[in-house]
């Protein structure tokens, strides 16, 4: 079974590496020169949904047809495995940016994609230039009515221990008036947790749950909220 993930695994990284090479030249004319954004997400999916076919990874996605997208959301997720963040491009009918830690702008040529497609970097080391990269947050959406993705975790949870949700992702919410949509992942860990270089194949469920609005909520109790959609999206369970 080992064998067969590692060929697995191979065949997934050869295949996504060729068709970012491929796309790569198509992706820096429409995107760099036309500033069509949407064409870098196509692409992505199909470079994320080709690999995932090869690695043998199903998601089961629910409750995503009762929620309301007219309104650009903030979608924030508990943070599992390196699988989370392409799955959900992937499932989305949105072309979400994504707040990402600033060390993925080094990754050769995907770091160069994520910045045509809007992503904002976060470098997590000065309090001010996270304050920075929330407002650039703030006026993407505000400007643009683009959703956003984010991980209020800040890293993947290790051996099941979820760490307590930043705010950081609410104030971006509330200041760009815009509602939160919680998503609970499930089975990402079991396919590939943190430390583990190789993927298993298996189904993992994407559920999304009811939009939440933080329109009416103080910036200062914004830490209440945040625990609120955290117990919502473990199911009600504290951490």
């Amino acid at each position: 079974m080992g064998g067969m993930r590692l060929t697995r695994n191979i065949l997934a990284l050869l295949l996504a590496s060729l068709l970012i090479l491929l796309l790569f030249l198509p992706v820096a004319l429409v995107s760099g020169i036309g500033r069509q954004q949407g064409f870098i997400y196509s692409s992505a999916r199909l470079v994320i949904g080709a690999a995932l076919g090869v690695l043998g990874v199903r998601a089961v996605v629910r409750g995503l047809d009762a929620v309301d997208l007219s309104r650009p959301p903030v979608i924030v997720s508990n943070h599992l495995s390196n699988l989370d963040g392409p799955l959900l491009v992937h499932v989305l009918p949105l072309d979400p940016r994504v707040l990402i830690k600033a060390e993925a702008r080094r990754i050769p040529l995907v770091g160069w994609v994520m910045k045509l497609a809007g992503f904002v970097f976060v470098d997590r080391s000065s309090a001010a230039r996270r304050q920075e990269a929330l407002e650039e947050a703030v006026d993407r959406i505000t400007r643009t009515r683009c959703p956003f993705l984010v991980f209020p975790e800040g890293t993947r949870r290790r051996n099941g221990a979820g760490r307590d949700f930043k705010k950081g992702s609410f104030v971006i919410a509330r200041r760009a008036g815009a509602p939160v949509l919680p998503v609970r992942i499930s089975g990402t860990d079991r396919l590939l947790p943190p430390g583990r270089r190789t993927c298993a194949a298996g189904t993992v469920e994407i559920e999304f749950l009811p939009l939440m609005d933080p329109a009416s909520v103080a910036e200062s109790d914004l830490a209440g909220f945040a625990r609120n959609v955290q117990q919502k999206i473990d199911g009600g369970k504290t951490t």
